[in-house]
């Protein structure tokens, strides 16, 4: 548990504010993308929640059901979640905050992703992308905190970032959550390959991280192998 000593940063301004966290989400709608055919928001696409989970997002019931035989594992586990913090008050409304707050920063996690692992996939640590990807499992670990009176702050303002550090699935997740992730990473590979190219993954873990709860968010981020992505991730 990280202890409370570290100093609140105040909250960024407009003036201050990453492009890619602006609030109207104007740029971040490249990121939000249908999890089956990886169609984006920002052509004009609505997404809607899966019925089930109230996670993951789909373009058209179409694609909901031809991801249903890999997503249907993910739905039981995302609906075991809330299901254990609706026992608890509070809980599962700050999951809910954090999910939010996610979604609205997604554009910033998935380059900071991104660059955290890029190098492993290049020389000389790397000849070989497709092969590298097969046995690579990546966590990006970003820690949070809750704001004070964050109840009254704007969704991507209620929590502010104590660290991160890139981990192995085998060093952070416990023995009973490895097949759980390595099934998000495997199903997030093989869909991003399928629609968009070859391609690998990373598990990026927002852990939130007050002195009176522990909340993760996972959420798994793909790129191309091709390093196109590195021409997306440019700011504008």
């Amino acid at each position: 548990m990280i202890t409370s000593s570290v100093q609140v940063p105040p909250a960024p301004n407009a003036a201050r504010r990453h492009v890619y966290s602006n609030p109207d989400e104007t740029i971040s709608r490249r990121a939000r993308q249908c999890q089956y055919c990886t169609q984006r928001e920002e052509d004009g696409v609505a997404m809607r929640k899966c019925g089930g989970c109230k996670v993951d997002r789909y373009c058209s019931k179409k694609c909901q059901k031809a991801a249903w035989p890999v997503h249907k594992k993910i739905c039981k586990l995302n609906q075991e979640t809330n299901s254990i913090l609706e026992l608890h008050s509070g809980d599962l409304e700050r999951l809910e905050a954090l999910r939010d707050f996610t979604r609205k920063h997604r554009s910033t996690i998935s380059e900071a992703a991104f660059h955290s692992v890029r190098h492993n996939y290049l020389p000389p640590l790397s000849a070989d992308p497709a092969a590298t990807s097969e046995v690579r499992e990546d966590v990006l670990v970003i820690e949070l905190r809750t704001r004070p009176n964050a109840q009254q702050a704007r969704p991507e303002k209620r929590f502010y970032v104590m660290g991160a550090q890139l981990e192995t699935f085998a060093s952070f997740f416990p023995d009973e959550k490895l097949e759980e992730m390595r099934l998000r990473l495997r199903s997030t590979r093989v869909e991003a390959t399928r629609h968009r190219g070859l391609s690998s993954a990373v598990i990026v873990v927002l852990c939130l991280v007050d002195p009176d709860m522990d909340l993760m968010n996972v959420m798994p981020i793909a790129f191309l192998l091709d390093q196109s992505d590195v021409d997306e991730l440019e700011l504008p």
